[in-house]
């Protein structure tokens, strides 16, 4: 029997049985049922978020011990800021785009677990990371004299026009200020991204497959972490019966053609993205292992193979989480953790575990799913009105290019701009204020069941190709998928205080 899965306010799961057949073998969405009880309880919720949800503070008791950030200690970066972040490399528009683009393209292939294309990918996500330690680990300046020459020349080029060459002079000096803001001696090395590989064999319908979770961490020393993750396994679709007979189906590379673009090929570039653009600013000096840093998981397993059960899905999550749940880590009077000791398992560190799924098609809607992080959701949507105001949303870019209506860049196309602010509706943002009506079962799950406060962005209702051959290249916006990233790039900038004024000190005196 299919279940349907509800969390209450401490995070544990309540299974009940669920009727409706379609829902056999998919990730679910819970709805409360309408009782009477149920009718007020939404109704508080519709009418007196903020008593219901508390204050906007980070005060999940983890043992009595009050975690991670606050929402009055993070400020939304201003305009300026914004558009500086929103320029950090990797910056090429394209980079989303599903045909062509540097950080998607290479993910939208089938990719289902213990697969050769699975391998593939994953081969492709760790010489990203190598990439970007050569540059960091070794001290070089690889990236900033590429920048720097890719300036000069098309500053060159365009000489002899005033405007263009106004604008490239406001662009450089956008560069200039992250130099500044982030520069290391000529010379001295980065910290790189640690990696780790969780590489495992678990029971499936289908036998015995492996499966490989890839951990990267900016500081591994340090004993708090702001997580982000996403699954780069896609599911496995088997061929029709009139093709191959259902007992020689092989739960791998028999499957159907399905690349899984919204889910979530889309998300794991966004990950690809937050390494590249925050790299230097991690690496800079004055940050120690006493600041959280930052690290990034890619779920292998979390689609089920045939039904969805709790033995036949997310099994990179639920392994990982155990195995953290086991590991002793030495930890500080200053670290987070329930027990307030010297010692904790290795989740204690998670200050903030922000899951990002089916993302990257148009219109998506993600309510706030769990109180003790509302904090977060509101702090999320400061950075989207921000955005907004900047002209650097997501939504904009997109109804720009579907207004023929080039991005801003010069003076020439200032009409036309006005001309979009005219008929251009109010903010409708990628996330929304209310909550959710019931939780989605998916890779938070064995971390929100162990304590970790959970930041789960995944819209409802879900993309409509969604577990359909259609969530392909087809089915992803590029604008929205990057403003998807430079939503997150700013919260993690607020989040870890990476443009606070720090004192200046070199790694080597740490």
């Amino acid at each position: 029997m299919a279940k349907n899965r509800k969390w209450n306010n401490d995070g544990l799961q309540q299974i009940q049985p669920l009727q409706e057949k379609q829902h056999r073998a998919e990730r679910r969405m819970v709805v409360l049922p309408t009782t009477g009880i149920s009718m007020i309880i939404l109704l508080l919720l519709a009418l007196f978020p903020q008593q219901v949800f508390g204050d906007a503070s980070f005060n999940t008791n983890r043992g009595g011990v009050k975690t991670g950030r606050t929402a009055a200690a993070l400020e939304v970066s201003s305009l300026s800021d914004l558009e500086m972040i929103s320029l950090w490399g990797p910056s090429t528009t394209d980079r989303f785009n599903p045909y062509t683009g540097s950080l998607l393209a290479p993910l939208l292939i089938p990719r289902v677990s213990g697969t050769a294309n699975n391998t593939r990918v994953q081969e492709f996500i760790l010489d990203y990371f190598a990439k970007l330690n050569t540059t960091s680990l070794t001290g070089g300046t690889e990236e900033a004299e590429a920048e720097a020459e890719a300036e000069a020349e098309a500053e060159a080029a365009a000489a002899t026009t005033t405007t263009t060459n106004s604008k490239l002079k406001s662009k450089k000096l956008k560069h200039q200020n992250r130099d500044q803001l982030f520069r290391r001696a000529l010379g001295t090395p980065g910290i790189g991204w640690h990696v780790e590989l969780d590489r495992f064999t678990d029971k499936t319908p289908f036998g015995e497959k492996t499966f490989t979770n890839l951990i990267f961490t900016k500081n591994p020393k340090a004993e708090n972490r702001l997580v982000f993750a996403a699954h780069f396994d896609s599911k496995y679709f088997p061929p029709p019966l009139d093709q191959k007979p259902k007992n020689q189906w092989n739960g791998g590379d028999d499957t159907l053609p399905f690349i899984a673009a919204t889910d979530s090929a889309v998300p794991c570039a966004i990950l690809l993205d937050l390494a590249a653009s925050l790299d230097r600013a991690l690496d800079h000096p004055s940050r120690n292992d006493k600041d959280t840093t930052l690290q990034l998981i890619f779920f292998d397993g979390e689609e089920a193979f045939q039904d969805w059960t709790a033995t036949d899905s997310l099994y990179g999550s639920r392994h990982l989480a155990e195995l953290w749940a086991m590991r002793s880590v030495p930890r500080s009077r200053t670290a987070t953790g329930r027990n307030g000791g010297s010692t904790s398992n290795n989740l204690e560190g998670i200050e903030l575990f922000v899951l990002l799924d089916l993302l990257g098609a148009e219109g998506p809607n993600v309510p706030s799913f769990f109180g003790a992080t509302h904090w977060v959701h509101q702090h999320t949507m400061l950075i989207e009105q921000r955005l907004w105001e900047a002209k650097l949303h997501g939504g904009q870019a997109l109804a720009r290019r579907k207004a023929g209506i080039q991005e801003r860049e010069d003076d020439d196309e200032a009409d036309d701009m006005e001309r979009l602010d005219e008929d251009e509706p109010p903010l409708k943002g990628f996330l929304t204020a209310a909550p959710a009506w019931g939780g989605v079962d998916d890779d938070h799950r064995p971390f929100l069941q162990r304590g970790v406060p959970v930041f789960h962005v995944i819209p409802l209702p879900f993309p409509h190709v969604w577990h359909k051959l259609e969530d392909n290249a087809d089915a992803i916006s590029p604008e929205v998928a990057e403003g998807w990233a430079n939503i997150f790039r700013a919260f993690a900038v607020d989040y870890l205080q990476l443009l606070k004024p720090r004192g200046q000190h070199r790694r080597d005196e740490l």
